[in-house]
């Protein structure tokens, strides 16, 4: 088995409950088999709702200041942005309230109502035709999700303008908590790493993994600002509600660390397209 990332060999790491992982030691990233995952996600609207309504309901807004602040830092009067795999919209909703001046496209295959002068697309961003390149391009929570990482940003690169900006927020697979949930899965507490390994992250970054996919596609890194999770995101298991109390007491107070050590659970990195000779 290859790596997604770095094309190195990659060896078996581990078999989950949903799927069986792979680890490269070269750029510390980890990844599914994807043969290993019997039924699919579909991304329907079940997703948005009731698998992962924490983390749309308690949107990043810190996340969504900083990435307002890079396009407006970029001085263009009027500066195009595509929000790749946009979910329900919440960023480029938020950026369209902050400015009538930027000239927003988001795009899933979830369909979005229309909101103001916002393109919403409902489609593949890899079948989808586009009429024009992108001043700033940003993908939040979503390269993680694909099978072929490579194909992803590429396609990102392409929409990009020369000198544009490409915005990535991914997981991050070398921070505190996912060393924890290592840990204590060979102390036969599966959950919380069956729960950060299931099947529709196929792709866990480690911080030199994400640099890496980013350099190798010709994206100068010029940024990798703390970007926070935070609790009210998580979305726990209802099963119990003593357990689900443990948990969030314990994410608290690994998150306070993961500050301490930046070692944080989310990575971001922003890039410049290199201009073509």
């Amino acid at each position: 088995m290859r790596c997604p990332v770095c094309e190195h060999k990659a060896d078996y790491y581990k078999k989950l409950k949903e799927v069986v992982l792979y680890y490269c030691d070269y750029c510390k990233h980890r990844f599914t088999d994807i043969n290993s995952i019997r039924n699919k996600e579909t991304y329907s609207l079940d997703y948005f709702k009731k698998k992962h309504p924490n983390w749309f309901e308690n949107q990043n807004i810190e996340l969504f200041k900083y990435i307002f602040n890079v396009i407006k830092s970029s001085k263009l009067e009027s500066p195009s942005v595509l929000d790749a795999c946009c979910g329900q919209g919440q960023l480029i909703k938020y950026l369209h309230q902050k400015s009538s001046n930027f000239k927003l496209t988001g795009i899933d295959y979830h369909k979005n109502d229309a909101e103001g002068n916002i393109n919403f697309v409902c489609g593949d961003i890899f079948k989808s035709k586009f009429s024009e390149k992108y001043d700033v391009v940003i993908n939040i929570g979503s390269i993680e999700h694909m099978q072929n990482v490579q194909a992803y940003i590429q396609i990102l690169s392409k929409l990009c303008k020369d000198g544009g900006l490409i915005i990535t927020t991914t997981i991050n697979d070398s921070s505190l908590v996912y060393g924890v949930a290592r840990m204590i899965y060979n102390l036969r507490m599966k959950s919380p790493m069956e729960r950060l390994y299931d099947k529709h992250h196929l792709n866990h970054f480690s911080k030199k993994s994400l640099e890496y996919l980013h350099v190798k596609n010709s994206l100068d890194i010029i940024e990798k600002p703390y970007t926070k999770w935070s609790v009210q995101s998580v979305d726990f298991p209802e099963s119990s509600i003593l357990l689900k109390f443990i948990y969030k007491f314990f994410l608290k107070a690994l998150f306070i660390c993961e500050k301490l050590l930046g070692k944080n659970i989310l990575q971001t990195i922003t890039a410049i397209k290199k201009v073509s000779n």
